[in-house]
């Protein structure tokens, strides 16, 4: 009688727990964003959400949630319960963090999290001020080498994908240049305008206007091809070939979570990616809609990991 009580226990629960999972989402689902408001992962965040919410009939409310280089919403969202409640924004900084905080990283971004889609990737435009005598990157190197001490480089902060950006191109080129590290990405490109610092690889979203503008002067895109935005701006990777420094920006969520919401949520976020108006809202934010998905998805990121490892430890990057 015991087992049979027993057995008919697991069963109710089975069917308790499909039944719960069948009917998701129930209630609101908060998504946390690693990053302050106003920037891209927040942006791109909410233009999921919102989307997620009119197809899926509950809401998906956005939370920033700060601090440690994207560490501490992350990490969060991997502690949260396996329930589809909880979703978060992870972006690079989940391959490049762990390479740089070493044991006082606190998650594992490949054990932790589950990753179900790639929004969208952005390229980096390594600019200079209109001052330095260079027009293409082999100009640039050129100058560079025959002026050592001369000029710097800017970026948002130590480890940082700025930084990480300048450290590639530098390992592949053998330039060398002192870092001049800043609190924020919207304090570099203005630096470079005022000529304080004259080289950086800054984000596209804030760059291609700049550019445009005069204000700087584009060198390179750091994608492997070029952008639409610009297109007589050469890929760096036309002079340096294979290079290419991406920051992107995806939907995880906790490692347990169940297949049966983890499909779910992966088809609906495929929905909205491939949404022609969602697409031309990325676009104006010089991102580059992606279809990566699920263990697609997870794959990028272990790539990313291993891509970043070296880059990190032949430039000494590690926090305090």
């Amino acid at each position: 009688m015991r087992i049979i009580l027993a057995g008919a226990a697991i069963l109710l629960a089975a069917v308790v727990t499909a039944a719960a999972q069948s009917a998701y989402p129930a209630r609101p689902v908060v998504v946390l964003v690693p990053f302050a408001a106003g920037g891209t992962a927040d942006a791109l965040g909410r233009i999921f959400a919102e989307r997620l919410s009119a197809r899926m009939g509950q809401q998906f409310l956005i939370e920033n949630r700060t601090g440690a280089g994207g560490n501490t919403g992350v990490a969060a969202t991997a502690r949260a319960a396996p329930d589809g409640y909880t979703l978060g924004v992870a972006s690079v900084t989940i391959a490049i963090n762990p390479h740089v905080y070493r044991e006082k990283m606190p998650f594992d971004p490949a054990r932790d999290l589950k990753p179900l889609h790639l929004m969208a990737t952005q390229p980096n435009l390594l600019v200079v001020h209109p001052s330095v005598p260079a027009r293409t990157l082999s100009e640039l190197i050129a100058y560079l080498k025959a002026n050592p001490g001369r000029e710097s480089f800017a970026s948002s902060g130590v480890g940082t994908s700025l930084h990480l950006c300048m450290e590639l191109l530098m390992a592949q080129t053998g330039v060398t240049l002192p870092h001049v590290a800043y609190r924020a990405s919207n304090q570099v490109i203005q630096d470079v305008i005022a000529g304080h610092v004259k080289v950086a690889c800054d984000n596209a979203a804030s760059a291609v206007s700049q550019v445009k503008a005069g204000t700087v002067r584009g060198i390179g895109v750091s994608s492997l091809k070029r952008l639409e935005e610009l297109p007589d701006l050469p890929a760096l990777a036309e002079t340096l070939p294979g290079f290419e420094a991406l920051t992107w920006f995806g939907f995880v969520a906790p490692a347990d979570l169940p297949a049966p919401i983890a499909d779910r949520l992966v088809a609906e976020l495929a929905a909205v990616a491939a949404e022609p108006a969602v697409q031309q809202r990325l676009r104006q934010l010089s991102a580059v809609p992606s279809t990566l998905a699920g263990p697609g998805f997870g794959a990028f990121i272990r790539s990313e990991l291993e891509k970043w490892g070296p880059v990190v430890e032949k430039a000494g990057i590690k926090m305090p």
